[in-house]
Order: C-alpha cells, then structure tokens, then sequence
C-alpha cells in the first residue's frame, strides 16, 4: 500500500518500547543512540521491522553540503550491481520478556509523518509504554549520579514517574526553544495519539567548557553513567532485571578520569578551579532511590509486631 509507513516480520507480545536515535541533536553522552545500541547487543535483540521508504523518502534530504556521506542515505552494491534499495536505519527490534527497542535516524522534514509511523507501530505491537532517551551535555561533577529529567504525555503518568527519581521539565515555558525529536513525540502523543503513554528521559553527561591539548572538549563522549542512571529507572518501572553491572563498572572507570583530569587542570588554573568547585557546590539532582515492595502478608506481620510493641 503506497500509505503504508511500518512493515513487520512478526509481531511478538510486547509491553514496553525503549526509543532512542542516532545523528541527531540531543544525544549528549551518546545517551539516544549508544544506549539503545548498547540494549540490542547485551539482549541479543532481534530485528523484527522498519518504517518504510515512504518515511525515508519524505523525512530525509539526500545529502548536506560539505558533510560528504553523513547524511545521505545507505546503499549497497555487488560486482556492480545493486544489492539494496536506498535505506535508512528505522528499525524494531525484540529483545525479549516484552521490551521492543527502537532505534533511528533523526528526521529532517515532517515531523507528523515519523510520528504516524511510530504510533502505528506503537499501536500495532500492542505497546502499553514508550520511553524515550536522549541527553545533554553540561558540567556535571563526574563523580555524582546523572541528573535525569522528564517530559510526559498524560498527566496522570506523574505520580508515576515520580517514584523513580526525575526532574520534571518546564524547557520552552520562559521564552521560545525548539523541541528534541523525543520532545516532539510526546508533543503529538499528548494532543495527536491520547492513548498513547509515552515519557522522555533525558541525562545530563559531563562536559566542561576547557580543551585538551589535543583540541577535544573536556568530557566523557559516551557517558556509560548516564546509561546506568537511566536503566536503573527503567529497570524499576519495567521490572525489566536487565544487569547494569557492566555499565556501572564503565560509567565509574570513566567518571574517575574525569576527575582526575579536573584535577590536574584545577591544579594549573585558577579560573578553572573555581568554576570547577562552583560545580560542584551548586550541582543539584533527583536521587533515585529503589524501593522495595513487601511480601503483603509480612508488611502485615510486620505492622502486627509493631502495634503490639509495648509503650
């Protein structure tokens, strides 16, 4: 069908959607397009579907001045001969125990179209929550967890998300400021798609305003911590138990670089050093903090001692 905007191999039971893309803007970290990418290698995550090449077609340019092949869209030749149609990398993946992954290019053009596509495939995997993920660059002390904020698409998803250590955003209420792809769909869920229960979660990965001798802003490009920050909410809200054990031990090895190479600056530099501490000092976040949920006939052994405890 010329209006047809996914196709799927197969559609498994499927209950949770982690969404994050690949080139585009509000990936700080590597958080949109490395942590989904991170998820469908440790799963083992199948593909199991696309948009199709009408959102390719009517999404995307076919080139940018000067960035050579950045943008233009993939293709494949063998001995000379065509192996491929021109592509773009909008798949599903199942990653199994009802996560789908979705992981994407950015569009360039009509917004409402991707959002057609996405919500068709929400509604056609039978998808009951989509979290986006995306993040930020900003001096955030190297050492401390991730401050990780959100937007959502229905209000009663607050009390919800509050359980699992965020800061709700108010970006574009003080003055005019476009929205992330993640923003934009929840925009269009809220007003477009109501039945759709979708959140965006962005972190913040450290990065301070100091270059190396090399020229390389002072940072970490891939923020392992901000993918175990995430996946630790995640993990909570989903019930997914999916292991972080090895993101933890990455976003700590990394942080501690940082650190030290914060220090060695501060060391040589006094401006340096004060806007370091000032950082420090004015950083502020929402701890997550995992809660534990009772066995209901011990919560009620336990309220039973407690009543009968002696005054």
């Amino acid at each position: 069908m010329p209006d047809e905007l996914v196709n799927f191999s197969e559609k498994p039971n499927a209950k949770y959607l982690i969404a994050g893309w690949r080139r585009q803007w509000s990936d700080g970290g590597r958080v949109s397009g490395g942590l989904t990418r991170y998820l469908i290698e440790k799963l083992g995550a199948k593909k199991i579907g696309e948009m199709t090449p009408r959102v390719s077609h009517d999404c995307y340019p076919f080139q940018v001045a000067g960035t050579h092949d950045t943008f233009r869209p993939l293709a494949a030749y063998e001995d000379g001969l065509p192996t491929k149609d021109m592509y773009r990398e909008n798949y599903f993946y199942d990653a199994g125990n009802g996560l789908i992954i979705f992981r994407g290019e950015e569009p360039w053009f009509h917004i409402e179209i991707f959002g057609q596509a996405f919500f068709q495939a929400i509604s056609e995997l039978g998808i009951q929550t989509t979290v986006a993920v995306e993040g930020v660059n900003g001096p955030v002390p190297p050492e401390m967890e991730r401050r990780v904020t959100c937007v959502y698409s229905k209000a009663e998803m607050k009390e919800d998300l509050e359980k699992i250590g965020v800061q709700f955003s108010s970006y574009g209420s003080e003055g005019r400021r476009g929205p992330t792809i993640a923003m934009a769909l929840v925009t269009l869920a809220h007003f477009e798609y109501p039945d759709v229960d979708m959140f965006r979660l962005g972190s913040m990965a450290p990065m301070y305003p100091f270059s190396t001798n090399t020229n390389e802003q002072v940072g970490i490009t891939r923020d392992h911590r901000s993918y175990y920050d995430i996946m630790r909410r995640l993990n909570a809200k989903f019930d997914l138990n999916i292991d972080l054990a090895e993101l933890q031990e990455l976003g700590e090895a990394e942080s501690q670089q940082l650190t030290e190479t914060l220090e060695k600056i501060s060391s040589n530099n006094r401006e340096a050093k004060q806007l370091i501490e000032s950082v420090r000092s004015d950083y502020s976040y929402t701890p997550f903090e995992q809660s534990v949920n009772l066995d209901p006939a011990l919560d009620k052994t336990l309220e039973d001692i407690l009543r009968n405890m002696p005054e």
